[in-house]
């Protein structure tokens, strides 16, 4: 009979689930002043910009085998007009935007506790202006109806006890060890990647 061999139990992040998803922040603000709108399109006469600071902050919430995220994005509103010269524009006014995002995804199998990372991109931007809709008689005031279409990857990773060998070879075992920047890559069977740093007993990133 052959030698048992010696394993250790560490406790690891392992990915069960990563998707693709989509996300749309939106806010309504009064236009600024000066800011023109061709009401039948609802396109913007005058030159404006979105400039969105930094990155959107999520804020997941795990029901199960759904996933509900609020976020916040910062952003900037500026209005430009005309200068002397040709094709010439200045900043006239700007405005500070919070703007709230929200977005709820069917994830099989999630569970509260789960660890949940989201990497965003900007898809588009879109600005629109509507009279405003309260205004009645001579009055007239216009909103802009900003919206950002953002491109998420999520990936959500739960915290599990794992069994591997100490020694093991590529090919003979269901799982192998691999140094990669000084921490053990495991791949079992499953094709599940998970990272443990040698010095912790977990790891907090999937």
């Amino acid at each position: 009979m052959g030698k048992d061999k010696k394993c250790r139990l560490i406790e690891a992040l392992v990915i069960k689930a990563e998707l693709t998803v989509q996300k749309v922040g939106t806010i309504e603000v009064a236009a600024p002043l000066g800011v023109e709108v061709d009401h039948r399109t609802g396109e913007l006469v005058t030159p404006v910009e979105l400039e969105l600071i930094g990155r959107p902050v999520f804020t997941p919430t795990i029901v199960p085998c759904k996933l509900i995220n609020h976020g916040l994005q910062k952003a900037c509103l500026v209005v430009r007009q005309r200068g002397c010269a040709p094709c010439q524009l200045s900043v006239s006014s700007s405005l500070d935007l919070d703007i709230p995002i929200y977005g709820m995804h069917d994830v099989p199998h999630i569970k509260c506790g789960d660890h949940v990372q989201e990497l965003a991109q900007v898809e588009s931007i879109d600005i629109r202006g509507i009279r405003d809709p309260s205004l009645h008689g001579c009055e007239r005031r216009d909103i802009l109806i900003v919206r950002v279409v953002y491109r998420v990857k999520v990936i959500v990773a739960r915290e599990e006890m794992i069994s591997i060998p100490e020694r093991c070879d590529r090919g003979q075992e269901r799982c192998w060890n691999q140094d990669v920047d000084s921490r053990d890559t495991i791949l079992n069977e499953n094709n599940i990647n998970i990272i443990v740093s040698p010095l912790h007993s977990s790891s907090k990133q999937p």
